[in-house]
């Protein structure tokens, strides 16, 4: 199953990283860090209604949409800022709306860490994402609890969290591959 890890946190080996790097260690796949990438806001120009592409010419048009049409899994984490995702993790929704029919049935799961707060406004952000592409939400969302650097390296109960999604993704994926077949 091919598995695709966004990261929505602009922190160099953040924590939000931490986590999604032990998801997909159990998994097979590949870690996009969406501030390595240029990714422009969608100006809501509509052309990706008449063509079904989006008329933007950056990173995510030829870089990362590709794969997520590629990916079976599609884990997205974020930091929560303002008790919601980052700014770069909603361009990176918003400009799906492009693709908005090609994800359906695939595997979702989000990753956030946060201070305690905001956390549940972050998850049901990225749950929404997977809803309004009528994908499937595998697992209530992992909540890690971290602020500074390193420090969800603490958090074990996260991290034990992260073991049981990357299982719960790899059974989900395999009884729906069986179910095509």
């Amino acid at each position: 199953m091919r598995t695709v890890c966004i990261s929505g946190s602009p922190r160099r080996r953040s924590n939000t990283d931490y986590l999604l790097n032990l998801v997909l260690n159990r998994m097979e796949g590949e870690f996009i860090k969406l501030s390595d990438y240029r990714i422009e806001p969608c100006n809501s120009c509509w052309a990706c209604v008449k063509t079904r592409e989006c008329a933007i010419a950056d990173d995510m048009t030829v870089t990362i949409t590709p794969k997520l049409l590629a990916a079976d899994i599609i884990v997205i984490g974020s930091p929560v800022y303002f008790n919601n995702v980052t700014a770069q993790a909603k361009a990176f929704m918003d400009r799906t709306w492009a693709i908005r029919t090609k994800l359906r049935n695939k595997i979702g799961a989000s990753v956030v860490v946060g201070r305690r707060y905001g956390a549940e406004s972050a998850i049901t952000a990225i749950h929404s994402f997977f809803l309004k592409h009528e994908m499937i939400v595998a697992h209530r969302g992992i909540s890690g609890v971290a602020f500074g650097p390193h420090e969800i390296e603490q958090d074990a109960e996260s991290i034990e969290e992260a073991a049981k999604l990357s299982d719960r993704l790899t059974h989900l994926a395999t009884a729906l591959h069986r179910e095509e077949l």
